[in-house]
């Protein structure tokens, strides 16, 4: 699942570590036509970015973390610096992690090591299909409020509106609820795609879900600042 472009953000290279808990990435990649990757780290609004080896397809990389955040890794053209399409999406967290596939395949590319990275792309991916459901359904409304027909668009647009207010916003609900008591439970709601629907009702129960631990986060409390 493609996740996540660049924005007109600050880049900075670094080199070294910070201190924190340490994560290490291992690639092992088919067909990887290039001796470089360019590993871009989303942190709060600026882009980290590091220049990494590659050896017949392999790369380890090595840093440090306080708290889980997103990275890319973008291919380089051999012999130049210009990137030559995206890689991996990932939401790292400290421990080992292990990336596998095909070059030329985003879709083969498989990640473990990261149990959050796991948990947002499995509600990601969840939350798409239901997203798809409204998508087609909008379809219909549209078609009825076009013929005029108003019995049938009021009935479907009552079945829209279940999608996204009984589905869609309990389904994000439930992940902070039963992953309350880890990062990724206040991880989702900042990077859920029903900004526009939630009130501040709905943030303030989804923060009430968290353990006291996980409300001290930077995630927990803009999870909070969407209350106010």
């Amino acid at each position: 699942m493609k996740l996540f472009l660049i924005k007109s953000l600050s880049i900075f290279f670094t080199f070294g570590f910070c201190f924190g808990q340490t994560y290490k990435i291992n690639g092992k990649i088919k067909d990887l036509k290039t001796d470089s990757l360019l590993i871009l780290k989303f942190k709060g609004d600026n882009i980290e970015a590091s220049k990494i080896k590659v050896n017949k397809g392999k790369f380890v990389y090595k840093d440090t973390i306080s708290e889980p955040y997103f990275i890319q890794i973008l291919k380089i053209k051999k012999g130049t610096n210009e990137t030559n399409g995206k890689l991996a999406d990932i939401l790292i967290e400290p421990g080992n992690l292990y990336i596998v596939g095909k070059s030329d395949n985003y879709d083969s590319i498989k990640i473990s090591g990261s149990k959050s990275d796991l948990i947002l792309k499995k509600y990601l991916k969840e939350d798409e299909a239901l997203s798809k459901k409204w998508d087609s359904l909008k379809l219909i409304y549209d078609d009825f409020v076009s013929k005029g027909d108003t019995l049938n668009s009021k009935k479907t647009g009552k079945e829209l509106n279940y999608i996204t207010l009984g589905l869609r916003v309990p389904l994000l609900k439930s992940y902070v609820q039963n992953y309350n008591n880890e990062i990724i439970g206040a991880l989702i709601p900042n990077f859920c795609t029903l900004k526009e629907i939630l009130k501040k009702e709905d943030y303030l129960e989804m923060f009430n879900f968290l353990t006291d631990k996980i409300k001290k986060t930077s995630y927990g409390k803009s999870v909070y600042i969407r209350t106010k």
